[in-house]
C-alpha cells in the first residue's frame, strides 16, 4: 500500500498521541464511553502504571452543546491511587434535557496529579480526554451498521456527504469504488471524526465516494457502503 503524504501526516499524529498517552500515569479503560438512555449510570475504570501513588482529577464538558451546565457528573471527582492500583468512578446524568431524537456528544477529562517531587526537579502532570456518546433508549438497538444511513449527494457540482442519521460517527476515510481512500484535507478529516446528526462535509470535486471506514463502539474499524454512491459531476443541482 503507498501512503500518501495526507496519510502520512495522519500516521504521525496517531503515533504522537499514543506517544503522549502512554506515558501518563494515570489512563482509562476504553477509548470512548457509550451511556445508553435507559442505565442509571455507567463505570469508568483509571488505573495508575507508576509504582507512585498519583491523584486525579476527572470531569465532562460539552463539546458541541452551547448549554454549559453539567450534564453528566462523575463521582468521586478526586481520588488518589496507589502505585499500580485503580479507581472505579461513576457517570451519572445530572439533566434530563438532552434530546431524545439523536445521540449527544461530551468530553471525559482525567487530569492527573503526580506526588510532590522532593528533589525539586519538574513533574509533568498530563490530561487524557476520551469520548462519551449518549444514546437515547429508543436509539440503542438501531446503531449497528448505521452508518450505511448516510448519504451522499451534488450541491453546486461538488459531492457532498450527509448524516440523515440520529447516530454521531468517527469516520476516518471516505474510499472509493477501489476501497483507495480520498485524499481529504486536515479540516475535513476532524469534521469526519465526530460527523454529527444533520451534518454535511463537501468532499472534492469528481471524488468516486463509495464507502467509509468507521470506528464502532468498541474502537474498531469497519467499511460501509454510501446509500447513493456514484460520479459526481460539475453540473449544479438545483
Amino acid at each position: 500500500m503507498k501512503l500518501t503524504p495526507l496519510f502520512t501526516g495522519l500516521l504521525a499524529v496517531l503515533s504522537l498521541t499514543m506517544s503522549a498517552s502512554s506515558m501518563a500515569a494515570l489512563s482509562m479503560d476504553k477509548t470512548r464511553y457509550i451511556f445508553e438512555g435507559n442505565k442509571d449510570a455507567i463505570s469508568i475504570v483509571v488505573k495508575n502504571a507508576e509504582k507512585k501513588t498519583y491523584g486525579g482529577q476527572t470531569w465532562i464538558e460539552n463539546i458541541k452543546e452551547t448549554d454549559t451546565r453539567p450534564t453528566f457528573v462523575v463521582t468521586p471527582p478526586f481520588f488518589k491511587i496507589t502505585g499500580d492500583g485503580k479507581q472505579v468512578l461513576r457517570v451519572i446524568k445530572a439533566l434530563d434535557e438532552m434530546p431524545e431524537d439523536k445521540e449527544s456528544i461530551y468530553w471525559v477529562n482525567l487530569q492527573e496529579i503526580p506526588p510532590v517531587n522532593k528533589e525539586g526537579g519538574l513533574s509533568v502532570a498530563l490530561r487524557t480526554k476520551v469520548k462519551l456518546l449518549y444514546r437515547p433508549a429508543n436509539l440503542v438497538e438501531g446503531r449497528k451498521n448505521a452508518e450505511t444511513g448516510l448519504s451522499l449527494i451534488s450541491k453546486g457540482g461538488k459531492p457532498v456527504l450527509m448524516n440523515t442519521t440520529p447516530y454521531i460517527f468517527a469516520i476516518a476515510d471516505v474510499l472509493d469504488a477501489k476501497e483507495v481512500p480520498v485524499a481529504l484535507d486536515d479540516m475535513t478529516h476532524k469534521q469526519l471524526a465526530m460527523f454529527a446528526p444533520g451534518e454535511t462535509v463537501t468532499l472534492p470535486v469528481g471524488s468516486m465516494a463509495k464507502s467509509v471506514v468507521a470506528l464502532d463502539d468498541l474502537g474498531y474499524a469497519g467499511t460501509h457502503e454510501i446509500k447513493g454512491t456514484g460520479p459526481v459531476t460539475n453540473s449544479t443541482t438545483p
